[in-house]
């Protein structure tokens, strides 16, 4: 059986993956497949024999061909929202990005369809950000409840820990020191971190770094999403210079 990872980018997928990924392996139930991207994913079927094995894919996008191993043979699917205020914020800081840019080519509504495209499969272990950082612990027992393994006393504490932020830290600068060394390496195989894979996360952090107008711009645009998910929006004034630049993002989308 596959399992499938599949949280908004930028919310927590690749720390589902890594829980998921530990709990399947240490069980002897299966095995972590490296990244590949989810167009890939009938290729990466075929090369991999899931039979009675769990099967650990991380995937932001629903593919047509898991769509159908989904509905030819189900699967489990855990995945995760964030609120998209944040979202943008740390896409901006990993990628190097301006609001604008996102803005321009329609990144928000992009990655909250295909969250929601997620969400929607039957069954699937839906979680948020906020309590992804607040409670690993409690979401390392979700996440074994949805796999169907069983822990023994102590052992959610001690898988959290190790993916907790400090040490998910250190292993992004083990990749940064090969980056430094030459190597030609995006993402460490294993854990799927990247070299700058780990910001603050703060939640609600995005109000340090957004103007008023661009966090009125993404409330306009995602205020659907926003309560459906149960985020609040901020609603914050704009001066005339943020009604300019307010009207100049209108034009721009």
């Amino acid at each position: 059986m596959w399992v499938f990872c599949s949280g908004m980018h930028r919310s927590g997928s690749t720390v589902q993956y890594q829980i998921a990924a530990h709990l399947v392996e240490q069980a002897g139930r299966g095995e972590r497949i490296t990244f590949h991207k989810p167009e890939a994913f009938g290729e990466v079927r075929e090369a991999h024999d899931a039979g009675s094995r769990m099967l650990v894919f991380k995937a932001h996008g629903l593919s047509d061909a898991i769509r159908d191993e989904l509905r030819a043979n189900g699967g489990i699917v855990i995945t995760a929202h964030r609120d998209i205020r944040d979202v943008v914020v740390s896409a901006m800081r990993k990628n190097n990005w301006t609001f604008r840019h996102i803005w321009r080519i329609g990144r928000l509504r992009h990655w909250t369809r295909r969250f929601e495209e997620w969400a929607m499969v039957p069954g699937a272990m839906v979680s948020r950000y906020a309590r992804l950082s607040a409670d690993l612990p409690g979401e390392t027992v979700r996440i074994a409840d949805t796999l169907g393994i069983p822990l023994a006393p102590g052992d959610a504490g001690r898988i959290a820990a190790d993916y907790a932020a400090d040490r998910q830290r250190e292993r992004t600068v083990a990749v940064r020191e090969e980056r430094q060394r030459g190597q030609a390496v995006k993402f460490d195989p294993h854990s799927l971190l990247h070299h700058n894979h780990i910001a603050s996360g703060a939640v609600g952090g995005y109000r340090t770094v957004l103007r008023p107008a661009e966090i009125r711009a993404i409330e306009d645009a995602c205020g659907e999403w926003m309560a459906r998910w149960g985020y609040e929006p901020d609603r914050p004034a704009l001066s005339g210079r943020q009604r300019l630049l307010r009207w100049s993002l209108g034009r721009a989308a």
